[in-house]
C-alpha cells in the first residue's frame, strides 16, 4: 500500500500548505483546519543550519514569522531558514503575521474572525518529524514539497534528510514527495523505491514529456493551473500518471480540470463535495483505507 492506494482514484482535494487560506500557512492550526475539507494536505520543508527538515515554504523567515524582532537575541544578521538551528526556529512566533496580512482577506470578509486566530496562538514552526508523528493528523496522507536547495549548505543532503525522518517515523505509506528540482526526485526513488514521487513545474513543460516523466520514475506530474489544458491531462492520464495541478482556488476552474480527467486539485480553499459524485448516496466522506 502506498500513498495513492489510500485514496479514491480522482476529484481528490489538495489542501495547499493546509487550510491557508483561514490560518497561517504550514502551520498546525492550519493542517488540524483541513482535516475533513480535503483527501490530503500539501506541505513544504526548508533546512535549518543544523540538518533539520522544518516545515515552512519560504528560504527567509521574513514574511511568515516574527524574525525579524527576535534575531538579535541569537546574534543573528540572517533571516534566511539555512542560518538558524531548529531550537532558534522553533522559539519562532509563526502565526500573529496572519493576522496583519489577512493574505486571502478572510479576515476581512468576516469568513474567520481575529478572535479565533488569537485563541490558536502561538504556532510555532514544526520539524517534519513533529508533524508525521503528530496524532492529529496520523491518518492523513501528506504531499511533502522538498524545497529547491540549489546555492544552500543542504542541498545535496535534503533529500536524503527528508527520507529518513519518513522511514523512522514509519511514514513510508501516507507520502507523496514533490520538488521542482527534479534530481531531488531522483535520489529519493534511490533511497525510497516504494515511496511515490511527483515532478512539480512552474512555466512549462519538459520536451519529450512522458519519455522524462518515466526517466524520473514519478507517479504523479503536478503542473501550475495556467499551463494546463484538457490534452496535457489525456496524455499524461493515457501514459499512467497522476496528474495534480496547483493552485485552483476558483471553483469553475477546478470542475473544468476534474472534467477533464485530473486526479486532484491543488487549493487554498479546501472543501470536500457532499457526497463525492463517484460515491452512491448516503455517503458522505470518502473514507481511508
Amino acid at each position: 500500500m502506498t500513498f495513492f492506494s489510500k485514496l479514491l482514484p480522482s476529484r481528490l482535494i489538495c489542501a495547499h500548505r493546509g487550510f491557508r487560506s483561514h490560518l497561517p500557512e504550514n502551520t498546525l492550526s492550519a493542517f488540524k483546519a483541513s482535516i475533513g475539507r480535503c483527501h490530503f494536505i500539501e506541505l513544504d520543508i526548508q533546512m535549518s543550519k543544523d540538518a533539520v527538515p522544518m516545515v515552512t515554504h519560504d528560504p527567509t523567515l521574513a514574511r511568515t514569522s516574527d524574525a525579524s524582532s527576535k534575531r538579535n537575541e541569537f546574534g543573528l544578521e540572517s533571516l534566511d531558514v539555512e542560518n538558524w538551528d531548529a531550537v532558534q526556529l522553533k522559539t519562532l512566533d509563526m502565526g500573529s503575521w496572519f493576522i496583519e496580512a489577512d493574505p486571502f482577506h478572510t479576515i476581512k470578509k468576516h469568513k474567520i474572525s481575529i478572535e479565533h486566530l488569537k485563541a490558536e496562538l502561538p504556532q510555532t514552526i514544526l520539524t517534519l518529524e513533529e508533524l508525521l508523528l503528530h496524532p492529529a493528523l496520523n491518518a492523513i496522507p501528506l504531499n511533502i514539497e522538498i524545497k529547491n536547495h540549489t546555492g544552500q549548505r543542504h542541498d545535496k543532503v535534503v533529500a536524503e534528510a527528508a527520507i529518513n525522518i519518513i522511514k523512522k517515523t514509519h511514514s513510508e505509506k501516507r507520502v507523496l514527495i514533490s520538488s521542482f528540482k527534479h534530481e531531488y526526485l531522483l535520489e529519493c526513488k534511490r533511497l525510497a523505491p516504494n515511496i511515490p514521487t511527483g515532478a512539480l513545474q512552474r512555466d512549462f513543460h519538459p520536451q519529450n514529456l512522458i519519455e522524462y516523466l518515466h526517466s524520473l520514475g514519478v507517479a504523479a506530474y503536478h503542473p501550475r493551473e495556467d499551463i494546463t489544458d484538457s490534452a496535457l491531462i489525456e496524455q499524461l492520464r493515457a501514459a499512467g500518471f497522476r496528474v495534480n495541478v496547483f493552485t485552483v482556488n476558483d471553483k469553475r476552474r477546478q470542475e473544468e480540470l476534474f472534467q477533464q480527467g485530473a486526479t486532484s486539485i491543488i487549493t487554498d480553499f479546501p472543501v470536500l463535495e457532499d457526497p463525492p459524485p463517484q460515491h452512491p448516496a448516503g455517503i458522505k466522506r470518502p473514507k481511508w483505507m
